[in-house]
């Protein structure tokens, strides 16, 4: 066992104040669940919640399933777009090694890809700017502030960079050299891009349901990003479905932007993902480790469960402090976390939220429910506990839909994960009003949870067929196969 592991081993335990999270060893970590909470057995009658206790109304369409429109296909990619003209997404398919998966990439969506960077780059350098001047920039190690201050934006995405580089499984540099080659984006100014969230990351909510909470007893989960609506990444909504090369992991998606291939926003029925800012930790901030986004990413390519993804998240050297969501088809259940350089904690449905501290009027526990809204922790906004306690053992994915529009919470991308039905509904913010944006358009502009959600059939995304190979005479539009989904081996390998 190496020193850092040993540290982190030694921070965890100090940081455990109740018997909700044991480690075994640094292989396997174990729950006991003996911790006894009054108010865990809360059910939809346990409370009684004004229901105008909600700012936000329950979203108003019906969901939009109709079949994808093929776009085009490459050797190891296809192209596909779905929804209406307001709020469109691109499904693009990757096959093979990590280098051809980029290539096909940045071949497919090359248009957009040389639309996107330089207008994300700008936005980049206003943001975190404009981020220096709040009161969460303290939590910034000095020497970067003043790096940003005397030298730019870029020289601190590339001190990131530099920093996260050891931890990084390689094959991420080569999926993004693919892409590069192909795009003719720079391969430093695409590196760049993937350092931002290091910076400047998203309030943003997080809820799983499961069980005695659920109509059907499955597990539904709830990923709503607020990461505000004048940025560029509104125009560029890409549902990313992954196929690796055997002996690889399995299939996954991640719900990204065209050209950013980290997972905020993810899932691949053993395993579900998403994350959240976590404003009020003041512990230590570091660099040196592994993005987030991308310790994301491997969970849904190569776990399985709910205990494989902390595992990976506990042996491996983390960087900044995020909340995050994981939930697994296997156990049927999902789990919260607090996740910093030195501290991982596991909450579920009977462990007091946040920080094992007694758990706030406005967060109350609910049997077979974990969930955290957009707001600093903890938080005084009882909306989303008054929403979940509505429709407790009632819950569909329509009732968390509806939520998020209660809530207003999910402005950038909303998305609803249902594990038993392998099923993802996604909405997105306005994709048709170009971005930079006027005092006249801007109004135009409506947040994902007010706009109309699309289904994706995820049984049919993942058994996408490949392209033929590029001498082949077959019609490509032949192997479109699935429509791309609207619907009517464990390894942490750094190879490839």
């Amino acid at each position: 066992m190496n020193l850092i592991k040993l540290f982190l081993i030694c921070c965890l335990l100090i940081s455990m104040t109740v018997k909700g999270f044991e480690i075994v060893d640094n292989r396997k970590i174990e729950f006991d669940n003996s911790f006894d909470q009054s108010s865990s057995s809360a059910g939809a009658g346990s409370d009684s919640y004004d229901q105008d206790k909600c700012k936000g109304k329950s979203n108003p369409y019906s969901i939009y399933n109709e079949e994808p429109v093929f776009i085009a296909s490459t050797a190891n990619g296809k192209l596909y777009t779905t929804g209406d003209d307001s709020n469109q997404v691109s499904i693009l398919h990757l096959y093979g090694g990590a280098y051809e998966m980029g290539y096909a990439h940045g071949t497919l969506l090359k248009e957009q890809v040389n639309e996107i960077i330089p207008k994300f780059m700008e936005f980049a350098e206003i943001a975190i700017q404009e981020f220096l001047k709040t009161k969460f920039a303290l939590r910034l190690p000095e020497f970067l502030i003043k790096l940003i201050e005397e030298f730019g934006v870029n020289a601190a995405l590339d001190y990131v960079a530099s920093a996260t580089e050891q931890f990084t499984p390689k094959r991420f540099f080569n999926e993004l050299l693919g892409l590069a080659d192909s795009s003719g984006i720079p391969y430093q100014t695409l590196l760049r891009m993937h350092m931002f969230p290091e910076l400047v990351k998203a309030t943003c909510s997080i809820v799983g349901a499961w069980s005695e909470a659920t109509m059907n007893g499955g597990l539904l989960q709830v990923r709503a990003l607020d990461w505000g609506l004048e940025n560029p990444l509104v125009n560029y909504p890409t549902l990313i479905v992954y196929h690796p090369e055997e002996n690889d992991g399995a299939e996954f998606s991640i719900l990204s932007w065209t050209s950013f291939i980290g997972a905020l926003t993810g899932y691949s029925q053993r395993t579900g993902v998403c994350e959240k800012v976590w404003l009020s930790y003041n512990g230590t901030y570091t660099h040196n480790g592994m993005p987030f986004y991308f310790i994301l990413r491997d969970i849904l390519q190569y776990d399985n469960s709910v205990y494989e993804a902390l595992n990976r998240i506990y042996n491996t050297p983390r960087t900044c402090a995020v909340y995050l969501g994981i939930g697994s088809n296997e156990s049927n259940t999902a789990s919260l976390l607090e996740v910093s350089m030195d501290v991982v904690r596991v909450f579920d449905d009977e462990t007091p939220f946040p920080g094992f501290a007694p758990s706030v009027p406005e967060h109350p526990l609910f049997k077979d429910i974990v969930y955290v809204d957009k707001h600093s922790q903890p938080s005084n906004d009882p909306c989303m506990a008054n929403s979940l306690s509505q429709s407790w053992s009632k819950i569909t994915a329509q009732t968390l839909i509806n939520t998020m529009g209660q809530m207003e919470t999910g402005d950038l991308h909303s998305a609803v994960y249902d594990y038993k039905q392998n099923l993802i509904y996604v909405s997105v913010a306005t994709t048709n009003i170009p971005f930079p944006f006027s005092n006249e358009t801007l109004p135009l502009v409506s947040p994902a949870y007010k706009n109309q959600f699309i289904q994706f059939n995820m049984t049919k995304l993942f058994s996408e067929q490949p392209p033929p190979p590029p001498n082949s005479n077959s019609n490509s539009n032949s192997n479109s196969n699935s429509n791309s989904g609207s619907s009517n081996s464990n390894s942490n390998s750094n190879s490839n």
